[in-house]
């Protein structure tokens, strides 16, 4: 392998791990916040059990950020479709 395939790859590879830690930041901060504002809930009110909402709207977005940087950016998605279209050029030409 050139020393500049393995630039490209040692890139690549970076650029997947960031976009996972990015997740994991993502994920423990929703976890996090969602911890504290039942406890505050809980031991101030207790009644209607409000932040259950703020959880699935901000549960949306963690999931779909899981979605991107695990299974479509940087995941095994991304790696058969990019499989499945070397193929196809491979079968044009």
């Amino acid at each position: 392998m050139s020393g500049m395939e393995e630039d490209r790859k040692l890139e690549r590879a970076r650029t997947i791990v960031r976009r996972n830690i990015g997740f994991l930041t993502t994920f423990f901060t929703f976890v996090a916040r969602l911890v504290v504002l039942a406890i505050l809930h809980n031991v101030t009110y207790g009644g209607y059990q409000w932040w259950l909402w703020v959880a699935l709207g901000w549960g949306v977005g963690v999931s779909i950020h899981f979605l991107s940087a695990f299974l479509i950016a940087g995941g095994d998605l991304e790696r058969r479709m990019v499989q499945r279209e070397m193929e196809r050029m491979d079968d044009e030409g």
